[in-house]
């Protein structure tokens, strides 16, 4: 196992289903990953069921205390994270991850993310190849996958955050323009790791249908249901909109997150 990065998998009970099916294509597409692959969740109870992770972190708390824990036990100085229905489409080289984590290191990057999501805002240093992120701008930060610092990421996450408060709050208020040349947010312009998000909201989304019917996984949509092409379009429509003013959309959601709240 490598003493430099580690992957730790969010998830939960309730979603238990997803991670056979996250493990079979994981040990398909990726079956000499050289990194821990962590797996935090509220709860666990063992099963029958065949799996990757070589270890199970329980804490029924945040996301971010969950995700604290993880950082502390996997005990590495950079982790990627990942959510349960994140499910590998193609086969992972490992000197490919090698080479972006050594940029990680390189750059001292806070997070160097490995899918282009949303648009980043130019090239880092006139480096061709390396996009980076604004701090204080929407989706700066992200739970897409990619590499972060263990440190940074401990540092940076609030006890009471989300997720969703993390990509959405977090993004906008962590502004600087030193923070950002110490550590900067980086993007891989010439590489994208190739994974699929499988479900949101409870619901199998179509590709992630589709890439398991492709493998040979049998998946019980009584348990969860396959999204309608409504469903589907509504999504295209939300990222089509944040990609034409992803700092207004995000505005917008924080404001209206705010009067519920109250």
């Amino acid at each position: 196992m490598s003493n430099r990065l580690s992957i730790i998998i969010y998830s939960c009970w309730k979603n238990r289903d997803m991670w056979e099916v996250f493990s079979q294509l994981f040990q398909k597409y990726w079956k000499n990953c050289p990194y821990q692959v962590l797996l935090v969740t509220d709860e666990y109870h063992e099963t029958d069921k065949q799996s990757v992770f070589t270890k199970i972190i329980q804490n029924d708390d945040t996301w971010a205390r969950m995700i604290k824990k993880a950082i502390e036990a996997a005990q590495t100085p950079y982790v990627s994270l990942w959510m349960d229905d994140y499910l590998l489409c193609d086969y992972v080289q490992n000197n490919d991850i090698e080479k972006q984590l050594e940029r990680a290191i390189k750059y001292h990057a806070a997070n160097l993310r490995l899918t282009e999501s949303p648009t980043c805002h130019g090239h880092w240093q006139r480096h061709k190849n390396i996009g980076y992120y604004k701090r204080g701008r929407a989706y700066s930060f992200a739970t897409q996958i990619g590499i972060w610092d263990s440190s940074f990421l401990e540092n940076t996450l609030q006890d009471e955050w989300s997720a969703w408060d993390f990509e959405r709050i977090a993004s906008l208020e962590k502004g600087g323009n030193k923070a950002e040349d110490k550590q900067p947010l980086l993007v891989a312009l010439d590489y994208e790791f190739p994974y699929e998000e499988g479900v949101r909201k409870g619901k199998w989304m179509q590709q992630g249908q589709k890439l398991c019917r492709r493998n040979g996984i049998t998946i019980d949509t009584k348990v969860r249901p396959v999204m309608t092409n409504m469903e589907m379009a509504k999504i295209y429509f939300q990222g089509a909109v944040i990609d034409w003013n992803a700092d207004l959309v995000v505005k917008v959601q924080n404001l209206l997150a705010g009067w519920r709240k109250k």
